[in-house]
């Protein structure tokens, strides 16, 4: 039995020493007056990137829970436009990240200031491509690089737990046939728009922002799609629960949806990022956090139902 239970531990410990999560580039560095959430915002400005927004989440976090374990939660939306560019033109689910997240934080009473992407591969698993995708891995250097020039001296976080097997599919897609040759598209568009505009805040959601991608395509002479346009979506109370136990959970909000019609193409198609990605990569296992995820998930499936009805 001592055997047993000495096998035992020694699998614990060497399992936990080799537990990481690579699916998220996490960075840390201790605070000083110099890194705040506005110079990391100009860092990446400076970089090349534009940054959609870089959000204080906190001020919502303590109008609506009364509470925070965080002295800094800013979430910054944001693309680097040469390579949202390439990937928009060779795989049309992409603008899932156009644009992605970094989550920058620091807990209460901790010294440390944090700031995390999700690395390539995971962005990669994500849109169905290979794990050493090109065009994924150069946005991941780019993005490693800016962050150590935004947190000098900063070292990577290890984690201590493994992302859990996945089980679902990663992106829920929808999608809208026009049976109508002579429709109008923008207005089709406009009418799907606000089936889901209006139906967000009765679920909890906000728009946290949009992006007109064809026109970003447009303005590099790229004309492939009729419309491409792209909204931020955030719940709250996901990210407030989950993020009590998981804080790099940032990195997945908010969660970009991309709706989009290619030229020739009778099917308008709505794909985003579904809660299944939180659940796996972050091997989230304690019930509130499931319970909240999976709530957001059936919400914004019954939502999107609508747009065909």
């Amino acid at each position: 039995m001592k055997k047993i239970l000495k096998f035992i531990i020694v699998l614990l410990i060497f399992t936990g020493a080799y537990a990481d999560n690579k699916d998220i580039i996490l960075f840390n560095v201790k605070k000083s007056d110099k890194i705040t959430t506005k110079s990391i915002e100009d860092t990446f400005i400076k970089a090349g990137y534009i940054v959609e927004a870089n959000r204080d989440m906190n001020g919502p976090f303590i109008k609506q829970f009364k509470d925070t374990d965080f002295s800094i939660y800013n979430l910054m939306t944001l693309y680097y436009p040469e390579i949202t560019k390439d990937l928009l033109v060779k795989y049309e689910e992409s603008g899932v990240f156009a644009p992605f997240s970094i989550v920058i934080y620091q807990k209460k009473g901790d010294d440390a200031i944090y700031a995390g992407v999700l690395s390539s591969s995971a962005q990669a698993k994500i849109l169905g491509l290979s794990y050493n995708n090109e065009l994924l891995q150069k946005l991941e250097a780019k993005n490693i690089e800016t962050l150590l020039k935004a947190l000098p001296g900063a070292k990577r976080v290890k984690f201590n737990y493994t992302p859990k097997a996945i089980t679902n599919k990663l992106l829920t897609r929808f999608e809208v046939e026009i049976d109508d040759e002579d429709i109008d598209i923008e207005e089709f568009k406009e009418e799907i728009e606000m089936v889901i505009e209006d139906g967000l805040k009765p679920i909890g959601f906000v728009m946290a922002n949009f992006f007109d991608s064809n026109y970003f395509l447009n303005e590099n002479n790229i004309k492939i799609y009729d419309f491409y346009d792209t909204y931020s979506l955030c719940k709250l109370k996901v990210i407030y629960t989950v993020s009590k136990i998981h804080p790099e959970a940032g990195v997945f909000a908010p969660c970009t949806m991309a709706l989009y019609k290619k030229k020739g193409s009778n099917n308008v198609k709505i794909v985003y990022p579904n809660v299944y990605n939180w659940i796996s990569t972050l091997a989230i296992d304690d019930p509130e956090s499931v319970k909240v995820l999976e709530k957001a998930q059936v919400d914004m499936v019954e939502l999107l139902q609508k747009v065909n009805d």
